[in-house]
């Protein structure tokens, strides 16, 4: 039997990916996930990807086939205080955890899928999205956050030491209808519009969106199938933050012109890193579609299902 190792599994994508996949694999995502294979996930306090020794350890015991890496730091904000230390938490983590992890899976002959994101590119007018599978990392450190960067410099780890022997899926801005950890982008505008404190959206900001339910269907694949390479589960199409956020409380609290209007290019006049909102982002997706003979969601179908799941 296969064993199938994901790290993160308390966080936000990582434990609905295993809430998809029952003991019995019978949810509708089971086709995806035989029988062949096991899922094991040890809590991130018991094993840090930062203890390599501990790591090696448990490679050594339990000799997984397949390891999939959601766990990363991700707040954003805060890693912007973090900005050029790589003795910080969140170069340590996104970057020394996924290097841990290549050199294992190199050593003991794991597939690794490493969880990764919009934010290793710049969303600037220079270098604008969306972007496609193929699409290189950007390697200034000046044009992106400092969580970008890391992510991006993981990538650029992962793939020094694995050489084409590994698979990253990128995600942007992932959402479900559900989750008590963490708000996300559709349900964080939408807890401040019920409680009356909903700001002004973005109406010149482009975006896509990972419907996480999705993202885990395209991991399940590549188990499967043992697929390499890059991957998107995004919309394949792009909107805007006051386009999404319109529809959505227009769907789920039956409320019309709820949102009012506001540019990004006035707000990046305010902040003093304006990488930290990229403006022309989005994934294209035609090429994992194609790949892996799955098709996505558009933005409001997305919703849609989101209302159907519960959203909250």
């Amino acid at each position: 039997m296969k064993k199938v190792y994901v790290t993160g599994s308390s966080g936000m994508v990582g434990s609905r990916f295993l809430e998809l996949i029952p003991e019995s694999f019978g949810s509708r995502f089971l086709e995806l996930i035989p029988e062949s294979f096991e899922v094991v996930s040890p809590e991130i306090d018991k094993l840090s990807i930062m203890d390599k020794k501990a790591l090696d350890a448990f490679f050594e015991k339990e000799k997984p086939d397949i390891i999939v890496h959601f766990a990363a730091y991700t707040n954003v904000s805060e890693a912007e205080n973090q900005k050029g230390d790589k003795n910080g938490s969140c170069w340590k983590i996104n970057v020394g955890g996924s290097k841990n992890l290549a050199e294992l899976c190199k050593r003991y002959n794991s597939h690794l899928v490493h969880i990764s994101t919009d934010y290793v590119f710049s969303g600037t007018a220079e270098d604008p999205g969306p972007y496609e599978e193929n699409h290189l990392p950007q390697k200034d450190p000046n044009k992106l956050t400092w969580y970008g960067f890391t992510k991006a410099e993981a990538e650029r780890e992962v793939s020094k030491i694995l050489g084409n022997d590994f698979t990253i899926v990128r995600l942007i801005y992932p959402v479900r209808a559900k989750f008590e950890g963490k708000l996300d982008y559709i349900r964080k505008p939408l807890s401040l519009f019920d409680e009356g404190k909903l700001y002004p959206m973005f109406t010149d900001q482009q975006v896509s969106i990972t419907y996480i339910d999705e993202a885990c269907q395209v991991i399940s694949k590549i188990i499967e199938g043992s697929v390499y390479g890059v991957f998107h589960a995004s919309t394949p199409d792009t909107t805007t933050p006051y386009e999404l956020i319109s529809y959505v409380i227009e769907k789920a609290r039956g409320v019309r012109d709820a949102v009012k209007k506001s540019s990004i290019d006035e707000f990046l006049k305010t902040v003093a890193s304006p990488v930290r909102y990229p403006k022309y982002g989005g994934l294209e997706v035609g090429e994992t579609e194609k790949r892996l003979e799955i098709k996505f969601s558009t933005w409001r179908q997305m919703v849609d299902k989101l209302i159907d799941e519960g959203l909250s």
